[in-house]
């Protein structure tokens, strides 16, 4: 069987709807088990009690872009959203070209632009996802 390898670029990111793989410059989904052990008189036993997930994203600074007259930043988007509307989530898709895609919902933060002299403006985001991201395989 042959070796199927993805990159970066065979990865697309929508968050309310809206794709922003054109400025991604790097998505990470992680997500952790809080598996316990507990010592019993029968011996070690694990229980997973929760999940936690979050979405990193580095991008190019995108402030002010917009498509056929509509605001297309998640730039504005993450920091409007993360002003008025902090607890509630919005969905994301993360899908990987092999077609693996994992589903769910995160909160807003607001973002954290930096740059150096004449390089482009990064914005990053550490996004807390609201449960275990679900997985779909077609």
């Amino acid at each position: 069987m042959p070796t199927t390898v993805v990159t970066g670029r065979d990865l697309s990111l929508t968050i309310d709807s809206k794709s922003y793989d054109a400025q991604a410059l790097s998505v990470a989904l992680n997500t952790t088990l809080d598996r316990q052990a507990y010592e019993t008189l029968d011996g070690r036993v694990f229980k997973t009690i929760d999940y936690d997930a979050t979405i990193d994203l580095t991008i190019l600074a995108d402030w002010g872009a917009s498509a056929g007259g509509a605001t297309f930043s998640v730039c504005e988007l993450l920091w409007d959203k993360a002003a008025t509307a902090p607890d509630t989530a919005l969905a994301y898709t993360f899908t990987a070209a092999t077609g693996a895609v994992f589903t769910g919902n995160l909160y807003p933060s607001f973002p954290n632009p930096n740059g150096n002299g004449k390089d482009a403006q990064e914005v990053t985001f550490t996004l807390q996802c609201t449960a275990k991201p679900t997985l779909t395989v077609s």
